[in-house]
């Protein structure tokens, strides 16, 4: 694990530089970091990537996160994946829906433990019905059936709707958890 200070955020990174990079949304960060640290170093360990890991308050700061990520990757910043956990899994759902208004271009977003009462940290507004998939954008999109499945699995079905390529990951196959209990 390798501490840096992205612009006005701090960012633990695991793995080797050299990889591709997935930015790990958590909202635990804030209350064990180690925890966190240990999953995103299990990550990096099985999947081959570098996780950059921002400590994040809010959307200002998930944004922040997002710059740091593609500015320090050595491979082409639009190859970023992004998971995010909760309220940052809204968040990276709807990063992948604007994406091309932001100028960024994104490999895979992952929603974990997402839920209808959750809002967009970054926009502040509830996760809007995902338009349809550009054609210049190969984002692929990611719904873990774990809070609720329910609205996991209406999810993924509007996306797919739409012309994206969305994947319901079963809540007993996605093994990215702070604790095995989870």
């Amino acid at each position: 694990m390798q501490d840096q200070q992205a612009p006005g955020i701090p960012v633990a990174v695991h793995g080797h530089p050299n990889l591709d990079t997935l930015l790990l949304w958590h909202p635990a960060v804030r209350t064990d970091a180690d925890a966190v640290g240990a999953l995103a170093s299990r990550i990096a360990t099985r999947g081959g990537v570098r996780v950059v890991v921002p400590t994040w308050e809010d959307g200002r700061d998930l944004l922040r996160s997002i710059r740091y990520a593609r500015g320090s990757a050595v491979h082409p910043p639009d190859h970023l994946t992004v998971v995010g956990y909760g309220e940052a899994g809204i968040a990276a759902l709807s990063l992948a829906q604007h994406q091309r208004r932001l100028g960024i271009g994104l490999r895979r977003v992952t929603c974990v433990d997402g839920g209808p009462d959750f809002t967009d940290p970054i926009s502040g507004r509830p996760l809007g019905v995902p338009a349809a998939r550009p054609d210049a954008v190969a984002t692929e999109v990611d719904v873990v059936a774990s809070a609720d499945p329910a609205w996991a699995e209406a999810t993924a079905t509007s996306w797919q709707a739409a012309g994206w390529a969305a994947t319901l990951v079963p809540a007993d196959q996605f093994t990215w958890r702070v604790s095995p209990s989870q």
